[in-house]
């Protein structure tokens, strides 16, 4: 009688768990339905887990990343919507490099969407001593939306072209065939191992940030996710200038620091634009009429990186 009143307590609190996360995160319908995962992965314990453990911390994360990325977040937004990709994939990013356009990895993968050299060389984007396009917010969001669409071609559901952009698509084709399934919960069972665990914990963070994004979306009260959103009055847009152009006389014409504007250009590997090259310069939105008076009208984003 005493392990059945035990197993009568446990089953409770079990339900009481899934039922407290569901009430927290009324996104999750929204998110994993945008991601192709199956609704009741919510109650998969290894995911509970992952989410009670962690979901204050990732808060704090998910804040400084937004407050970093207050110009490039909505300019990313922008050429997702322009490639017809959805938003949720910004959470892939935050991951990656947590809106840090400097961001650098052990093995030498670079920019926002942390692209190895190998990677953004057969996605034709420029690395060489004086420009690394891996940098450029605009250019390396638009690449990899191209790669992820490559990815999906292969494995047909969105949450398997995350864990391959972590792994890649072998990885995770040979984790299903050997698994037998492509069921999430089963998938990335760490019990059964049949993906590593960097990847299993990677699409848990992209899924665990995007209900805390999108979160205000469903429940009252909840307004983390409009930080997203309040920068929308400035992004950033690419504009030509002269051959030889350098950034410091550019944050000199647009009346901005120097560092500010180096942030958003780290492409420019030498601070300057090359002559006789497409390379472009990322500035402000809102300073757009200082550099008409100096450049004339800037060709806008939409019409550059398809």
């Amino acid at each position: 009688m005493k392990f059945y009143k035990i197993l009568i307590i446990s089953i409770f609190l079990n339900l009481s768990l899934y039922a407290n996360i569901v009430d927290e995160f009324p996104s999750y319908r929204y998110v994993f339905n945008e991601l192709d995962v199956d609704e009741n992965y919510i109650y998969d314990k290894n995911f509970q887990d992952f989410v009670n453990k962690n979901k204050y911390r990732y808060r704090r994360l998910f804040i400084q990343a937004v407050n970093r990325g207050q110009l490039i977040v909505p300019t990313m937004r922008e050429v997702m919507y322009q490639k017809d990709i959805s938003p949720l994939f910004i959470y892939l990013s935050m991951v990656e490099s947590a809106f840090r356009t400097h961001a650098i990895s052990s093995s030498s993968a670079g920019g926002l969407w942390q692209f190895v050299k190998s990677t953004a060389l057969d996605e034709n984007m420029q690395v060489n001593n004086i420009i690394d396009e891996r940098y450029d917010p605009i250019k390396s969001t638009s690449r990899a939306i191209d790669y992820l669409y490559k990815i999906h071609d292969n494995l047909g559901k969105w949450y398997l072209t995350a864990m391959a952009y972590n792994c890649g698509a072998g990885c995770v084709q040979d984790s299903i065939d050997r698994a037998g399934t492509i069921d999430l919960s089963r998938l990335i069972n760490p019990n059964a191992n049949y993906i590593r665990k960097e990847t299993r914990d990677y699409i848990k963070k992209i899924l665990l940030f995007a209900m805390i994004g999108e979160n205000y979306l469903f429940k009252a009260g909840d307004n983390l996710g409009e930080m997203k959103y309040q920068f929308d009055n400035d992004r950033i847009i690419p504009v030509r200038v002269r051959g030889g152009e350098n950034l410091r006389n550019i944050a000199s014409i647009l009346q901005m620091d120097y560092s500010a504007l180096k942030r958003i250009n780290l492409h420019l590997k030498k601070d300057f634009v090359p002559s006789n090259s497409n390379i472009m310069v990322n500035i402000p939105a809102s300073r757009v009429q200082m550099f008409r008076n100096a450049y004339g009208n800037p060709r806008r984003a939409e019409n550059i990186y398809r």
